[in-house]
């Protein structure tokens, strides 16, 4: 990202025309029409109002990114009111398939007796899938209680009845199962379930199911999470935009408010019947934040679960949430009040939960690691000199302590925790956290090792990307086949930290200086960690991707 500077050196100023030719101004200043004076890479107009990431040229007729994005949000709206309204037939002439058949009058028929045709498995095949889907759940985000969703799941009646989840969550649940499934023919129809389950997910909230909205914020988890892990990121962000949309209008971010009226009143729920179910919506509120997150850092985009005191309430009351054993043993006392919980986390204030689950691990990792990569971002471009700024070494030295301070609330170090751990979902989830604390240091300390070389900074991101690899290789040996789909972001990032230490190493040996670097131990590490990844890789498109990436750049250093 370009800096933020007033000051600008003289070899940016030399060159610059004294008028530009016309369609010369940047996209952000033809927007605005605004006089654009076309310096590069970011023009005076954009530099003085902080706009530097909205200033970009295009040349001839080749779009903008805003543009483009623009046109994709369009088509995107369009597609939904289709979803919406099934029998409705569009009058204007529709222009998001510009190389398919024109349109027909029957196509919402069709399309809605392709929906109606996808209906349970046979009961055999619903257990068979079932039992693929339920071991690896809370790894692809589900949140809802097992043995009373798996109870619901199986009553004997149609979808849409209100003893079984709303029809949305049913098929959701069905197409990570088939996805998980190494059985060709339940694979195809996979096409066919996700259809069903985007189409039901658009009109879930308009229905009448009793458990409408938890379950329709659990189906765009699910289907997020599945577009994610088949590496098409634009539809995993908008159901991730759907659920913080849901979570926040039916106030699942203020449970146990010691506000409670700055609750939202759209899409609003009943009180919980039990401390399970009240458990499930603190845990879905935290799972929502969690994905948002973690996601939005590794796509280098704005989170939409931002925690503000803003007048529309986005501040986030909720408990961190406690295992789901937990609540089925009532373990939050009722008179537990909480409010100010991310920023209470930032500010060491104490509270009456301590959040140290599992779960709440995860989450806190996930805030930490957007929280590091904005602090890394801000610090882009800077010198060291004004790297060494007070407000700059408070942050860092802040997000810094409060990293140890998550890292050291484990009872053990974080490899020996996930080796011993006999609940493998917990062990699942440790790892991942782990792995994403690590990102966060990683993060954290990328502006003082680029900048000067500072050897403390890179010696910390080299041992965090190691232990990144070492969780891999100790997860392979507790059977464990998937993982949240994240995760391969964490390991592509680790394992070029480690390239790169190989490949200057071996520029300095070349110079004839001397280099500390173990290079066969690094090599050893990642082709370890790599057959590991493969494992983890089955059945999830990205992972199979990054890690194919990672042992091509393998390959190519050890030629």
């Amino acid at each position: 990202m370009a800096s933020g500077s007033s000051s600008r050196s003289a070899d940016e100023n030399w060159g610059t025309p004294g008028y530009l030719p016309r369609g010369g101004a940047c996209v952000s200043c033809r927007r605005r029409k605004m006089k654009c004076d076309g310096r590069h890479p970011v023009c005076t107009q954009c530099d003085r109002a902080g706009r530097a990431e909205d200033c970009e040229y295009t040349a001839g007729h080749e779009r903008s990114t805003v543009q483009i994005l623009e046109e994709n949000i369009s088509q995107l709206e369009a597609r939904i009111q289709e979803l919406q309204n099934p029998n409705v037939v569009p009058t204007a002439v529709t222009l998001h398939q510009p190389y398919g058949a024109e349109p027909s009058s029957s196509s919402s028929h069709n399309a809605s007796n392709m929906r109606l045709a996808v209906q349970d498995p046979p009961v055999q095949i619903a257990e068979a899938l079932l039992a693929v889907f339920f071991p690896y759940a809370t790894e692809i985000g589900f949140f809802l209680n097992i043995p009373r969703f798996q109870a619901s799941m199986m009553q004997g009646y149609p979808p849409g009845h209100p003893s079984r989840p709303a029809p949305a969550l049913i098929f959701a649940v069905y197409l990570w199962s088939i996805r998980l499934s190494d059985d060709p023919s339940v694979k195809s129809r996979e096409s066919a379930y996700l259809f069903r389950a985007t189409q039901d997910a658009a009109t879930a909230l308009s229905g009448s199911h009793p458990s409408k909205v938890i379950h329709s914020i659990q189906a765009e988890v699910l289907l997020a999470t599945y577009f994610f892990a088949n590496g098409r990121f634009f539809e995993g962000k908008l159901h991730v935009s759907n659920a913080v949309s849901t979570t926040l209008s039916s106030g699942m971010h203020k449970i146990r408010s010691a506000a409670p009226g700055q609750q939202s009143t759209r899409n609003r729920i009943s009180s919980p019947r039990d401390p399970v179910e009240e458990g499930e919506r603190i845990i879905c509120a935290w799972t929502v934040l969690t994905l948002d997150k973690m996601w939005a850092t590794a796509l280098e985009h704005t989170p939409n679960f931002e925690d503000s005191t803003h007048v529309l309430g986005t501040q986030v009351d909720t408990p961190w949430p406690l295992e789901m054993e937990d609540f089925e043993q009532g373990r939050l006392p009722q008179h537990v009040r909480t409010a100010h919980t991310i920023q209470n986390f930032f500010s060491g204030a104490p509270t009456p939960d301590a959040g140290l689950s599992s779960r709440a691990f995860e989450s806190k990792a996930a805030i930490l690691w957007n929280s590091a990569t904005i602090f890394a971002r801000k610090c882009s471009g800077n010198t060291t000199a004004q790297l060494a700024l007070p407000p700059l070494i408070e942050e860092f030295t802040s997000l810094s302590a409060l990293i140890d301070k998550v890292t050291d609330q484990l009872p053990s170090t974080g490899l020996q925790m996930i080796a011993g751990l006999h609940n493998l979902e917990k062990a699942r989830r440790l790892a991942v956290g782990y792995t994403i604390l690590k990102m966060a240091s990683i993060a954290l300390h990328a502006p003082f090792a680029f900048v000067g070389r500072n050897e403390s900074s890179r010696q910390t991101r080299e041992s965090c990307a190691r232990e990144i690899l070492e969780v891999v290789v100790v997860l392979r040996g507790r059977g464990i086949h998937h993982l949240n789909p994240i995760i391969g972001s964490a390991w592509v990032e680790a394992a070029q930290i480690l390239f790169n230490e190989i490949t200057n190493a071996r520029a300095l040996r070349m110079s004839g200086a001397y280099s500390s670097t173990d290079e066969r131990a690094i090599l050893d590490l990642i082709q370890r960690a790599t057959g590991a990844m493969a494992d983890f890789a089955l059945n999830i498109p990205l992972t199979s991707f990054q890690v194919n990436k990672i042992e091509e750049t393998y390959g190519a250093l050890t030629r």
